[in-house]
């Protein structure tokens, strides 16, 4: 990989984290508009604000991707299509996409390269293989894919790759978080994520107790491995950030942009320096480089759940709500401090006096001292400002239009003026105040380092006329420029493409109408001869023991489904290509875009998991938990434990510093603060991974039976079989459940 190919891709929340980007140093910039934004408490932006900032990045040959990356429903789709087109006319150079359904309608009307949203959850070579089938450009890689995988995609798949090098990191595996929607009906996948992972709990894992905050994920930070990335196939290296500070986004541009420009001239760079550059804008947790190298990586942080920025001292005596510090740097008025012990977060301060600090809290002599907010960085890095030098040549000849000629360093623009130029009848115009005037630009990212005149003496214009020549002059420069970024605009490549429903194979009975989800072998032993229903879906606990699996395929008189991990990476995808082998197994429920190609020769019913929460492709498939709205087809999980969130990292290992014993698995919980207990289940594939499920199971059968649907899901996965026939002979009534959002409006 060529390193000066590779792009620096920075977040922009509002108009001054843009400027910020650019002024870092960025190749392109992310933004979202005001409605389908994956971050929709971020300001974001209008359409007439896109349009200025499209013009304003381009000026730079800056690229804006448009994120609209949320899951759309059905009645929103043709609002999300126009959104599309209008953004496509303003200049965008391309459009990151969550939903399929949004991708599929806008695939063949849009000549902009498509991105694959990392909530689409691609980490492995045929989720990319998928993508690059149905037309995709690029892919944003999943945080918790790993090098093996990178290097596997960029050796298999012509298609662009984009990680995630910056910025926070999501504890449950992309786009398939479920806490917020299930707590609150405010979706993640919709933007308006309530963030409950940032929050304490107590955890208890085989016998051993702790509070902390065990959701919270450090930031990211994979500056150490940005070589590593580059040479493994990564083309763009993304910041993530649209809900932060423009000052992080200014300077994370910035330390990342000095580290690119280092590889390219292969020079020595100070890593560990640009780290506590980085630290001081933004840093949870010390950092992490997320799952590049382990697949089960401890990415949690259970001390502070927020910025923590970098420890500059110790508290040396505590009197009257004033501390005294220990520091090996000065403290300025202005600056942000955070006191931690070794329970945590203590306290913290914006210091107004640095001879009597005063403080909130409960701070104790020794407490660490952590500089959170530096007031002199964060106005060096406001004061940055990315300018494009103009030289003037100024042609005023009588009885001819005024004639401007405007140069950047590579390009000229000239522009010819209608107003016409007169001999003076009494004072001419002076060469002196021609220059004064076009020396002075209204915009804050132009400046003129030279105006040249060419001027016959006895010729006479207006101050006003004079003026109004230098707007229109800088007027037409900008449109100038912003049209020859957009006629260089890179077009999508697409063609040969397929269609889901082309490649995706659903031939089993419409008979079965019932399905029973299950992870023990024992309760299918126990209840394949019920007739309550129709089909099992089996969720193995160890994907691994091929021979049970053999066994319980090949023996079963009911329609079986395989139900395939969300996550296969490196060492998964040994297990599961041999499970793919089976002939015993012929239908699968595919939870992610790579099942679908791994297991193309099965039938395959769309997973929950896949988040196709409209109806654009008719493909047979269980709704997503989300789902208000489904088709007489589809299936509907009536009753489930509903998995909230699914873990890379290993919550045992988190907790007790090492893995299980023989690796043979956990039971564990978590309490909120109101009480609320939330269970912890594991599952292996190569890897360990672990879900976290819901306080109260689903339970809407009574409301789909009532309603005449037939096509329903009854996830008894950690169920006893005793418990799950009580459920579907509905002798079990009485037990505590809640409805979540099917028929209600999700937001």
């Amino acid at each position: 990989m060529n390193y000066s190919d590779v792009e620096l891709l920075a977040p922009a929340g509002n108009r001054e984290s843009l400027r910020q980007a650019v002024s870092g140093g960025a190749d392109a910039v992310y933004l979202g508009l005001k409605d389908f934004s994956a971050r929709a408490k971020a300001d974001n932006f209008s359409l007439d604000e896109l349009g200025d900032a499209i013009e304003y990045a381009h000026l730079f040959g800056v690229k804006i991707h448009i994120a609209v990356n949320t899951l759309i429903k059905d009645g929103e789709m043709a609002k999300a299509v126009a959104l599309v087109k209008e953004a496509e006319q303003l200049g965008a150079d391309a459009f990151i996409i969550q939903d399929l359904g949004l991708f599929h309608n806008i695939r063949d009307i849009t000549n902009v390269p498509l991105h694959a949203s990392t909530q689409m959850g691609i980490h492995n070579v045929y989720g990319a293989r998928i993508a690059e089938k149905l037309g995709f450009d690029r892919i944003i890689l999943s945080r918790e894919a790993t090098l093996k995988d990178i290097r596997d995609i960029h050796s298999s798949v012509d298609i662009e790759i984009e990680a995630f090098v910056q910025g926070a990191l999501c504890v449950a595996f992309s786009g398939n978080c479920l806490f917020s929607s299930a707590a609150s009906g405010y979706s993640g996948n919709r933007g308006k994520c309530m963030q409950l992972c940032r929050k304490k709990y107590e955890i208890e894992i085989n016998g051993k107790h702790d509070k902390g905050y065990y959701l919270s994920a450090k930031d990211l930070c994979r500056l150490p491995n940005l070589k590593d990335l580059i040479d493994s196939g990564v083309s763009s290296l993304k910041i993530e950030g649209r809900m932060r500070r423009p000052e992080y986004v200014g300077e994370s541009t910035a330390v990342y942009r000095d580290a690119l420009s280092a590889l390219r001239a292969n020079k020595k760079y100070d890593t560990d320096a640009a780290i506590r550059r980085l630290m001081l804008v933004f840093n949870r947790g010390d950092y992490c480089e997320g799952y590049l190298k382990d697949g089960t990586e401890n990415v949690i942080y259970p001390l502070v759940q927020g910025h923590k920025g970098i420890k500059v001292g110790t508290v040396n005596k505590v009197y009257n709500k004033k501390v005294t510090l220990k520091t090996d740097r000065d403290i300025n008025v202005g600056d942000g401090l955070k006191f931690i012990g070794k329970d945590g977060e203590t306290g913290g301060c914006r210091v107004g006096n640095k001879d009597a600090i005063t403080f909130e809290g409960n701070v104790t002599a020794g407490d660490g001292v952590f500089l959170t907010t530096d007031a002199k960085l964060i106005n060096d890095i406001s004061d940055r400002n990315k300018t494009l030098s103009l030289s003037y040549a100024v042609t005023l000849k009588k009885g001819h239009c005024a004639n401007i000629s405007a140069s950047t360093n590579n390009e000229t623009a000239i522009f010819e003026s209608d107003i016409l130029v007169e001999r003076a009848r009494t004072a001419p115009i002076s060469e002196s105040q021609i220059i004064s005037i076009f020396e002075k630009s209204q915009s804050d990212y132009l400046t003129v380092r030279s105006v040249k005149v060419d001027m016959e003496n006895d010729i006479f214009l207006t101050i006003g006329q004079l003026k109004d020549l230098r707007r229109k002059a800088e007027k037409y420069v900008v449109n100038e420029l912003t049209k020859k970024h957009s006629s260089d605009r890179v077009r999508s490549k697409r063609q040969n493409i397929c269609t889901l429903p082309g490649i995706v194979h659903q031939n089993w009975s419409d008979d079965c109408k019932i399905l029973i989800q299950c992870n023990s072998l024992d309760m299918i032993n126990e209840l394949h001869s019920s007739k309550s229903f129709d089909g099992i879906i089996y969720s193995p606990k160890d994907y691994s023991d091929f021979e049970s699996l053999e066994k319980v395929f090949s023996i079963n008189s009911k329609t079986m489904f395989l139900d395939t991990p969300i996550m296969a990476r490196a060492k998964d995808l040994s297990v599961l290509k041999r499970i793919a082998q089976m002939k015993e197994i012929e239908n699968i429920v595919a939870n992610n875009l790579y099942a679908i190609e791994l297991f193309c020769e099965k039938n395959i019913l769309m997973g929950s998991a896949m988040n196709l929460l409209n109806n654009c492709m008719g493909l047979k498939k269980i709704v997503p938990l989300e789902c208000d709205k489904s088709e007489q087809h589809d299936y509907i999980t009536a009753f489930s434990r509903m998995p909230l969130m699914t873990f890379a990292h290993c919550p045992y290992k988190n907790l007790r510093g090492h893995c299980a014993p023989d690796c043979k698995g956990f039971d564990g919980t978590l309490k909120d603060e109101r009480g609320n207990v939330f269970s912890l289940t594991h599952y292996k594939v190569g890897y360990c991974y672990s879900h976290l499920l819901n306080v109260r199971p689903l339970d809407i059968r009574n409301e789909l039976k009532s309603n005449g649907r037939e096509r329903m899901v009854y996830d008894f996965r950690d169920c006893s079989a005793a418990f799950a026939m009580s459920i579907l002979d509905g002798t079990k009534s009485d037990i505590e459940h809640t409805h979540f959002n099917y028929n209600k409006q999700l937001k």
